[in-house]
């Protein structure tokens, strides 16, 4: 007995039951991956050159191990040790933009292949840090911006923009100033562990206001029993001499791998940025904005908390406030400003800050008698001001000064069974928007209460070949509006609106003697919109965009019915083929848009185009293309395109700032990875963008569109490994390489300026 301890005390002190994971990572045609990370125990490893690593003193039993790479999916197992040596993981490469299934995380449900959507993965909002959330969303087929200057831009999809986009920030309902052409999103983009855009009429998930589709802002999942990891991005552009620095650390608790915890923080800072030939003065902007999430995980559910704070403030080109009306139609004529001065980091008058406060508290469990019970709770405020110059001291008070607050509460239930799967839930909102008084200024929206609720449910089918999905909802929306105008009269009123959506989807493969390589999915779906305030109330200078809006409070709820149908073809043997075709018709009736008069208003700050708001039953319709081909095992292609008519469905006159056609191309070379190194990626690139033909003279403050122009672009980097789980990527790009003068149609400063001219960037990745 004394010696069968002695040889058991001996073999613990020499490591008796512990073993050496031995492990290989490769994509599907047996090609190592180096540079991969594997997250084991709390830890992170490197693969090496011939994508292998060895993790010594491994105590029996089984262990969850997840690796990633970019461009490939997450490869998520539990092993035995010990294990097979080496033990073989295979991954598998990911669409990034064509995918048909996207998972957000594991906690938050699947979205239905019947959707027609794009995603813009990791990698591509890694090579887009620095830049704002539209121009990251460009990067997806049928999505471009609608821009007031060169320094503010939204998402424009399929035609429509604004309150018809709704955007989901972490699962909550983005709830801002964003009926401004000129409010751009409160959201830091490199939050986002994944973008989704799903370019559906999608009422009955998300509520009202959905019209053009939506826009899923994803964190990664918390990381729940791993070790402390990190991403540092620092960033710098030529044009505007911008820089821009990303910070996120994340880790669970020691000891209490069920507790986690994530901080993100990201600051940036421009000056005036330049065409081709000239500045365009007073466009420097700046930026501060941090988050932080936390969450406790258990078997039978689950319990986190989010808050971030968004802070922008930046200039308006002071070419857009012109002082009497010969200079107004002068600078109509020349189409640029008439003098420049020296470039400045400088924010003057005018010019427009936001802050924007969101905290949101969400729990789900897992019930006895089956299925998945969510609440969720957030809490959202938005402060917005804006400054015009005006007489003596009082430039540095805001002439409009808002703060909207939102509450919002969601529940749902949802269970699979068999092929089945059913989700009910229900949502409410309640919102107040106050102007607080002292700017001297009336304000061009008043003040208003709004209070909503809807209840959905959708169920879901899915069979071998065979996917369908329908939904129904109903919403109901009470508005409340109160303010004074110019003349001192009381204005506002009660408004009730509520309607019923529904939605029908299904998708199937084409042709299954070649391998399903054909798919199909349809779509149709059913979604309104209330009028907002400003549509219905606006009377005054609207800063930002350099126009005088007036609103119609007689405007109607809008009702839209839109059918997509998407065509994917997808094969995997060599060469490698990827194709996304998307048709979409909508039909929307008493669309609302604004529109120039043709008249003008004189303030002491300057002369400013009326803009005025109407509605008319809309016909959009148009098509999507993206599509990748390798071309050899180092070489890949990629094309995009898009076109979007929209014009009145009894008139046929074309609706004022529709996308004009617009097609992009880009080859890319990737070197195989070497010993110093985990690849080096060189691309160019292409975009062409037609001229808008199909627009209303007598609805443009000119008579004309800009030309078409060509931009080129290019690119390249490197993937350094540094130590064990540690990576540098070092990325060279740049933008208009030709310094090309263009106008953008859908730039709201296009009549006083052209864009953006050539724009090199340093971007820097450091992965630990």
């Amino acid at each position: 007995m004394q010696k069968i301890l002695y040889l058991l005390l001996l073999g613990c002190a020499f490591g008796y039951g512990q073993e050496t994971l031995q492990l290989r990572v490769e994509e599907g045609s047996h090609l190592p991956l180096a540079g991969a990370v594997v997250h084991f125990i709390g830890k992170h490893y490197l693969t090496d050159v011939e994508g292998k690593i060895s993790i010594p003193k491994v105590n029996k039993g089984k262990y969850p191990i997840k690796v990633s790479y970019l461009g490939f999916q997450d490869y998520e197992a539990t092993i035995s040790i010990p294990a097979s040596k080496p033990y073989v993981v295979v991954m598998k490469e990911k669409a990034t933009e064509l995918e048909e299934t996207v998972i957000i995380s594991k906690y938050i449900h699947a979205y239905n292949p019947v959707k027609t959507v794009a995603v813009i993965g990791k990698n591509k909002i890694q090579e887009n840090s620095g830049n704002e959330l539209a121009k990251v969303l460009s990067n997806a087929a049928g999505v471009s911006m609608i821009q007031t200057g060169a320094t503010i831009a939204k998402p424009v999809i399929h035609g429509l923009h604004s309150n018809r986009i709704l955007i989901l920030n972490n699962e909550v309902r983005q709830e801002g100033q964003q009926w401004g052409a000129d409010h751009a999103p409160e959201i830091d983009p490199t939050v986002a562990d994944q973008i989704t855009v799903v370019k559906g009429a999608e009422a009955v998930r998300y509520g009202a206001d959905a019209l053009g589709g939506i826009i899923i802002i994803s964190p990664n999942k918390l990381p729940y029993g791993d070790g402390l990891h990190g991403e540092l991005t620092p960033s710098f552009t030529t044009n505007g001499r911008k820089l821009a620095t990303s910070l996120k650390l994340e880790s669970s608790v020691p000891k209490l791998h069920e507790w986690a915890w994530r901080v993100q923080g990201t600051v940036k800072r421009s000056g005036d940025i330049s065409t081709a030939n000239y500045l365009l003065n007073n466009t420097a902007a700046r930026e501060a904005n941090f988050s932080v999430a936390t969450g406790v995980q258990k078997d039978k559910g689950t319990a986190e908390v989010f808050y971030s704070r968004y802070e922008n403030e930046s200039s308006v080109f002071y070419g857009s406030h012109i002082g009497n009306l010969d200079d107004l139609l002068a600078r109509f004529e020349i189409g640029k400003p008439l003098t420049t001065y020296p470039f400045s980091y400088n924010i003057n008058a005018p010019k427009q800050k936001v802050i924007h406060h969101l905290l949101k508290g969400k729990a789900f469990y897992l019930l006895p008698f089956g299925g998945k019970l969510t609440a969720q709770y957030a809490f959202q405020k938005d402060i917005r001001q804006e400054y015009s110059v005006r007489r003596m001291d009082r430039t540095r008070i805001p002439a409009l000064n808002m703060e909207l607050t939102t509450h919002t509460l969601d529940m749902y239930w949802e269970h699979s069974y068999n092929h089945w799967k059913s989700t009910i839930g229900g949502s409410l909102n309640k919102q107040d928007n106050y102007n607080q008084p002292g700017t001297g200024v009336v304000p061009v929206i008043p003040n208003y209460a709004s209070l909503s609720y809807g209840a959905f449910a959708i169920q879901k089918y899915e069979k071998n070949i065979l996917l369908l999905e329908a939904g129904l909802r109903y919403d109901y929306k009470y508005l409340n509006a109160d303010g004074y105008d110019m003349y001192s009269a009381r204005y506002g009123g009660e408004h009730y609106f509520h309607n019923l959506t529904y939605s029908l989807g299904t998708a199937l493969p084409l042709m299954s003697k070649y391998n399903n390589d054909l798919r199909i999915k349809t779509n149709i779906g059913i979604a309104w919109r209330a009028p907002h305030v400003n549509e219905l109330y606006s009377s005054g200078l609207h800063h930002g965009a350099g126009t005088y809006d007036l609103g119609d409070e007689k405007l109607k709820a809008e009702t839209g019915a839109k059918w997509v149908v998407s065509l994917n073809y997808d094969r995997d043997s060599k060469p490698k083929c990827r194709v996304n075709l998307d048709l979409y018709a909508q039909l929307i009736k008493n669309y609302i848009y604004d529109y120039p008069t043709g008249e003008t208003r004189t303030l002491f700050s300057g002369v400013y185009p009326i803009f005025q708001y109407t509605q008319a039953d809309a016909f959009f319709r148009g098509a999507d293309l993206n599509a990748s081909l390798q071309l050899h095992n180092n070489f890949n292609y990629q094309l995009k395109g898009s076109v979007v008519l929209a014009n009145e469905l009894h008139t046929k006159r074309y609706f004022p700032f529709i996308p004009a056609p617009r097609v992009s191309q880009q080859l890319e070379y990737k070197v195989a990875p070497k010993r110093f190194f985990n690849n080096i990626l060189l691309s160019i690139g292409h975009t062409f963008v037609a001229k808008q033909t199909r627009f209303e003279p007598s609805q443009e403050l000119v008579p004309t569109t800009p030309n078409a122009y060509h931009l080129f672009e290019g690119s390249i980097g490197v993937t350094l490994p540094i130590h064990k789980q540690q990576t540098l990527t070092i990325k060279l790009s740049a933008e208009n390489l030709f310094n090309t003068e263009y106008k953008e149609y859908t730039n709201r400063f296009r009549y006083y300026a052209h864009d953006l001219g050539r724009n090199i960037f340093v971007r820097v990745n450091y992965n630990f």
